[in-house]
């Protein structure tokens, strides 16, 4: 979730990250940011999947901050969606669009295209729409609401988890081969047809433990990723050699033997490992998304006694906001008029619906089973319960 508050210098953002495996990845990512020139200081939570970062604008962005964690072999999770925009009449107009979505906390990169009036934008997950939207309408242009979301959190996870099912489907059947082989009978180019199949395990498969090895060297360190690749290489190697050279090892009076069913099991099994750890977060990535798809769109504010319905985004902390029974409650606040119970089942797990009067606190949500109330809005976007969960 993008949190990013700003000093006289300095900024701060808190980013998602994917792929870490163990507490020595959260390392690696921390050293690497922290020597990366405009970083003043990074702190990484492995439980969280966070990466609190302090830096400097005028000398490193997010682009760049997400660049760095790429080269370390791990990502940095964002949304990608296009917005419509009006009120552009030139190119001057597009930059000035642009520059103004890249200045929003959060903001990645934004492309904005003059012809077709549809700004691309790039941005950390948590960022606040209305964010976006304020932003543009300050410069003097109107960002209408999101048309296409061309990729979001869950869709990149998904298709991460379905690329490691097919590496890893690929690296079982060829390594299953290899050692269905290694058990059977000798025959001439025996070695080279091991030596075959195990070459995509080891480079096409494990590239990512190769990636993420150079990645950690780079930055004078090692990882879980420096600890594969050693050990799968030096099996690999030694095997190759013995296939190339058997010569060699004749003369010492050694019989030559092959290691390629080793090298291309371990690959296989942390694989396995790693997809079915991918799985049960993408799993809970779902459940979390069912849950926030139960936050009401639109909210019925109330406004010099007028009642006016306006999307749940545009809603400030302050507003009168009414809710009739049936309907869901679309932030957090206080009851500042009425009576009703609220089911917060889904929130605490209580099946009895909760008597709600006034001054008593409602969470946005929950469904309002009675009576009508007026409510307060305390908490909204990002500060409400549902997006802390």
């Amino acid at each position: 979730m993008a949190d990013k508050t700003s000093s006289r210098r300095s900024d701060k953002v808190s980013i998602h990250i994917t792929g870490m495996t163990c507490t020595t990845c959260a390392a690696t990512i921390e050293k690497g940011l922290t020597e990366t020139p405009g970083v003043e200081q990074a702190s990484v939570n492995f439980a969280a999947e966070k990466a609190s970062i302090k830096y400097d604008p005028a000398k490193v962005d997010l682009a760049k901050i997400k660049n760095t964690v790429a080269q370390l072999g791990y990502g940095v999770a964002t949304r990608k969606s296009i917005f419509p925009v009006s009120g552009m009449t030139c190119a001057s107009c597009v930059a000035r669009v642009e520059k103004t979505l890249s200045s929003v906390p959060g903001v990645i990169s934004a492309s904005v295209n003059l012809a077709s009036e549809k700004a691309t934008v790039e941005y950390l997950e948590g960022t606040e729409l209305a964010d976006l939207r304020q932003a543009v309408k300050e410069a003097g242009y109107e960002l209408g609401h999101e048309v296409q979301a061309l990729e979001g959190v869950t869709t990149a996870v998904q298709r991460e988890t379905r690329a490691l099912r097919n590496r890893l489907i690929i690296a079982a059947a060829l390594a299953s081969s290899i050692m269905a082989l290694g058990w059977g009978p000798p025959f001439v180019g025996k070695s080279y047809l091991l030596w075959a199949l195990a070459t995509p395990v080891q480079f096409w498969a494990g590239w990512r433990f190769y990636r993420g090895a150079w990645g950690a060297l780079k930055h004078r360190t090692s990882d879980m990723n420096t600890l594969i690749a050693v050990g799968t290489s030096a099996a690999y190697i030694y095997s190759m050699v013995a296939v190339i050279f058997p010569g060699l090892f004749a003369a010492g009076g050694l019989e030559p033997h092959l290691y390629f069913d080793t090298s291309a099991m371990i690959i296989t099994l942390i694989l396995l490992g790693r997809f079915l750890e991918a799985r049960a977060k993408r799993q809970t990535s779902e459940a979390i998304k069912k849950l926030i798809g139960m936050q009401p769109k639109t909210a019925l504010v109330i406004h010099d006694g007028q009642e006016r319905e306006i999307p749940v985004e545009d809603v400030q902390v302050g507003d009168i906001i009414l809710v009739r029974p049936g309907e869901r409650v679309p932030v957090d606040g206080i009851v500042r008029q009425g009576y009703s119970s609220i089911d917060e089942s889904m929130i605490t797990g209580e099946s009895i619906p909760v008597e709600k009067k006034v001054g008593d606190e409602v969470i946005g949500a929950t469904i309002n089973k009675m009576g009508s109330l007026q409510f307060e809005a305390t908490k909204v976007g990002k500060d409400t319960t549902l997006a802390h969960i």
